[in-house]
């Protein structure tokens, strides 16, 4: 066993505190660190793989608590003399004054953010034991670590390494639930994932469940090189989605396939087409730095061709969005009228054969069944009058509805009816038709309302227009809470 002496000083959780805002940042140093040793190794069939290790709460309990984390790689490894060579360098004034460009080593320490003691055991060629190198959060006040040459408890004959994280802090062990870490390094290393340079893997004591790379919805609207010229290049993978989403972003990957920020989070790219929240995809360049906290990049020479080759497309991509979005949304609202059509036929069918009263006594009948049920008490038989059939003035048929951009005298409508085209006109600008159309159901049930409305206008005359037009808005308004 050899004790080496380290320079952490108070200084290394500040440091700490800019490289991992939280466990899953905490946790991606090593699989990035695992990413980097497979790559360097330059092999096929590299693996990553994770597992979370759990003990009951308690006796006789079905609760259990995160107690461990293992990673493990096929990478290169390391040797005892490279140990020493990290340990020497963690936290010394130079990498605090630099506050973390990627020099190897700092992000070790993340493992005091998540567990209390790192186990490291890595070895660089089959069949020989691997060293473990020691840390524990405990010693970093003191400032030493462990280099043991033969661990019992972690020893192996492999070239690569595992990395122990044994005593998961219980105030961060929610944070690092199976399917929480799975997403989270599913969308952290995407670009590596979708090239398939190597196969990463999860597990919580069972079976290993394979990482996929994050799904992008939508259309993809382009895959492409980007060559930078001397610095390098970049690769491009944008995805076009048919409504805007909270979460849709380009995300920007660098060295490792690991992820460094959302392209918006630069200045250079705050605005559409790339703050379109139609537009969800990747762009990786490998000869990206990142800064200090490692959430955004150094603006370098790099840098400043990656940037002005990015804006030489945003023309491209905008009618790239707006081309493919209204493709999307047409044909989305073609299969979503067929269906409203198909409703309207069947609501006049039934009203024309007296069935819709039925239809709410069955109803009706099922709710007062169900709460029965809930209360485990007996109701008395209701009392069902005669239903009386309405009388309605003008027969109907579901007219043709079609989308279509008001003039300005319209623009403030939900809708109108066309006698020479003998259709209903969606106003396709409106924002209440906007909210609608991004689920099918809602959708349909607007149009139904719309359907509703302009043929009550057709039995009551246009006096009723603007009321009937605006409660056409209240329901929509009340659309969550009353369907």
């Amino acid at each position: 066993m050899a004790k080496v002496k380290l320079h952490t000083g108070t200084g290394v959780f500040a440091v700490l505190a800019n490289v991992c805002r939280n466990p899953q940042e905490a946790l991606k140093q090593f699989v990035e660190n695992a990413a980097d040793a497979v790559e360097e190794a330059g092999i096929s069939g590299g693996h990553i793989s994770i597992k979370l290790k759990y003990e009951p709460v308690g006796s006789g309990r079905a609760e259990s608590t995160l107690k461990s984390i293992i990673i493990e790689d096929n990478g290169v490894g390391m040797a005892r003399e490279k140990m020493r060579q990290v340990l020497y360098r963690i936290g010394d004034s130079e990498k605090i004054n630099l506050a973390l460009r990627g020099e190897q080593g700092i992000g070790i320490l993340a493992f005091a953010l998540i567990a209390e003691e790192l186990h490291l055991a890595s070895g660089i060629e089959e069949g020989k034991p691997s060293a473990c190198l020691v840390l524990k959060r405990s010693w970093l006040k003191s400032g030493h670590a462990d280099i043991i040459a033969h661990c019992p408890s972690h020893e192996h004959k492999r070239r690569g390494t595992t990395v122990f994280l044994e005593g998961i802090l219980p105030e961060i062990a929610p944070q690092l639930s199976k399917a929480q870490v799975k997403d989270y390094l599913g969308q952290q290393f995407t670009s590596d994932l979708r090239a398939n340079l190597y196969e990463m893997t999860i597990s919580d004591d069972h079976e290993f469940e394979q990482i996929h790379p994050q799904h992008f919805r939508g259309v993809k609207v382009m895959s492409t090189g980007l060559p930078l010229g001397r610095t390098g290049s970049a690769f491009l993978e944008l995805y076009v989605l048919p409504w805007e989403t909270n979460d849709a972003a380009v995300s920007l990957y660098g060295r490792g396939g690991t992820r460094i920020c959302a392209l918006t989070d630069l200045a250079d790219f705050k605005e559409v087409p790339w703050a379109d929240r139609r537009l969800d995809g990747y762009i990786r360049c490998d000869r990206l730095k990142r800064t200090a906290d490692k959430t955004a990049i150094v603006q370098d020479q790099t840098f400043n061709v990656f940037a002005a080759k990015l804006r030489k497309l945003e023309p491209k991509v905008q009618e790239l969005i707006l081309k493919v979005s209204a493709e999307s949304q047409e044909q989305r609202f073609n299969v979503v009228l067929s269906r409203t059509s198909r409703l309207i036929d069947r609501f006049l069918r039934y009203r024309e054969q007296g069935k819709l009263t039925d239809l709410s006594l069955v109803s009706a009948a099922t709710t007062r069944k169900r709460d029965a049920d809930k209360s485990m008490k007996p109701e008395p038989k209701a009392q069902v009058a005669e239903p009386k059939k309405h009388e309605w003035r003008v027969p109907t048929r579901a007219p043709h509805i079609r989308l279509y951009s008001p003039s300005p005298e319209q623009s403030t409508y939900r809708s109108w009816y066309d006698p020479g085209l003998e259709a209903i006109c969606i106003n396709r600008e409106h924002v209440e038709f906007l909210l609608s159309q991004r689920e099918n159901r809602r959708c349909m049930r607007y149009l139904f309302t719309i359907w509703a409305k302009e043929s009550l206008l057709q039995e009551y005359g246009a006096n009723a227009e603007r009321i009937a037009d605006e409660m056409v808005g209240v329901l929509a308004e009340a659309e969550p809470l009353i369907w």
